[in-house]
């Protein structure tokens, strides 16, 4: 699998996220606690687009329908609000490899 370089360590707010989008797909890099993690950048609801989410208590809230996702598991914390049209499932996370401060996830 190729990497695909992200972003600067630094480029990430503490305890907060960075959306980017590659060639490869969309993303969401947290930084909790000085730990990376990288999941998908898409709500697995309706698609709302996680880098526009407020971060509430280490977890993402999506703009559209109120779901959220554990910052650090990426599992869903919170179901849509809206629950008569489908539930949101545990976001994928991609394995990070940081390299002289950069980011880098393997798609």
């Amino acid at each position: 699998m190729p990497r695909t370089r992200l972003a600067r360590v630094e480029d990430v707010p503490e305890n907060g996220t960075l959306g980017v989008k590659t060639d490869g797909g969309n993303y969401l890099i947290s930084k909790m606690d000085g730990e990376i993690n990288v999941f998908e950048g898409r709500c697995t609801h309706m698609k709302g687009p996680l880098r526009f989410g407020k971060v509430i208590d280490g977890s993402v809230k999506c703009p559209i329908h109120g779901s959220r996702f554990d910052l650090l598991t990426g599992e869903v914390t919170k179901q849509v609000v809206i629950p008569l049209i489908g539930k949101a499932k545990d976001l994928k996370k991609f394995p990070v490899t940081i390299q002289d401060g950069e980011i880098y996830v393997k798609e």
